[in-house]
């Protein structure tokens, strides 16, 4: 999948989850915000093994970083797209969060850890229906994907006409429905 892909499939994950666990009379401006930053995180680091990914665009030597990340974790879709990763990411983020966000910001800490997780697990979920899949027990094992064989020939092709005019559009229309179904106790309007 593309950037823009997993940013929309990670903010609708961490939307949806915000409304499953939380009072939607609780969906503040700070907290609609703590949601987006925290999927978009998620949704976009385990990428930080490919040295061409957007993530390194906005990173000051995004370039030269971005190849010296990519050899460190092993190339792309190696630890960054395991369980694993999402575990070893998951604890760096939530220390860094712990370590560097003060109490009182406008950024609610557990939300932003619970958008990240939902970002960085969309990510891998929209990761495995592509053709590569994912290799979800690294370093154990080869990739995996769904539908599994004989059936994997009608996997996503990565950035292709049907991730651009069928999954995108797909998930704007599931967020807007999620957004539309629970907007009559939102705390932003």
């Amino acid at each position: 999948m593309t950037d823009k892909t997993h940013q929309l499939i990670g903010l609708t994950a961490a939307t949806s989850l915000f409304f499953v666990f939380h009072p939607t009379d609780q969906l503040t401006w700070g907290i609609a915000g703590t949601i987006a930053i925290g999927s978009f995180i998620g949704s976009v680091l385990p990428d930080i093994d490919q040295p061409t990914s957007d993530i390194w665009d906005v990173v000051p030597a995004g370039e030269w970083l971005g190849k010296l990340t990519s050899k460190s974790l092993g190339g792309h879709r190696n630890l960054s797209h395991s369980i694993l990763g999402f575990l070893l990411f998951t604890f760096l983020f939530n220390w860094l969060v712990q370590s560097f966000l003060k109490t009182g910001t406008f950024i609610d800490s557990p939300i932003l850890l619970e958008s990240f997780m939902a970002g960085f697990i969309a990510h891998l979920l929209a990761d495995s229906v592509t053709v590569m899949g994912i290799p979800l027990f690294w370093p154990f094992g080869a990739n995996m994907g769904f539908p599994p064989r004989p059936f994997h020939g009608i996997r996503i092709l990565t950035g292709k006409w049907f991730e651009n005019l069928i999954v995108f559009p797909g998930v704007v229309i599931v967020l807007a429905l999620i957004i539309i179904t629970n907007s009559n106790n939102l705390a932003l309007f």
